[in-house]
Order: C-alpha cells, then sequence, then structure tokens
C-alpha cells in the first residue's frame, strides 16, 4: 500500500467506511500516549504515519460534511 493509496481509500469511502476510520482515529488520537513510547517519536517522523494521520483527519472532515 502506497500513501495515495490511503488518501484514495478516504475519498471514495462510504459513510459506514468512513465512521470506522473517524473511530480509529480518534482511538489512536486517545491512545497514542499510552502505547507509543517510541523516544524517536516515529509517530511525528515517519512519513507513512503521518500520511495515515492526514488520511484519519480527511475522514473526520468528510464525515462532518455529510
Amino acid at each position: 500500500m502506497e500513501l495515495r493509496d490511503i488518501n484514495n481509500f478516504v475519498q471514495t469511502a462510504n459513510e459506514d467506511q468512513l465512521k470506522a476510520f473517524g473511530f480509529l482515529g480518534q482511538w489512536m488520537a486517545e491512545n497514542i500516549p499510552k502505547y507509543c513510547t517510541c523516544a524517536s517519536k516515529c509517530s511525528q517522523n515517519c512519513e507513512l504515519a503521518k500520511a495515515l494521520g492526514g488520511a484519519l483527519q480527511a475522514a473526520g472532515q468528510k464525515l462532518q460534511v455529510q
């Protein structure tokens, strides 16, 4: 899977898929401080992690518009 695949998924996702993606984004936002204890801050420096975070935000925004 490439970075653009994540964004394409969000752009074509149906409402249920967006809700699932939104739930995942919310869960990650709440639990990353508990589970991501990596000293290198990989969730902030990794391009794939940043792309996933951006796609999760886009899914949330798309849900709000609907």
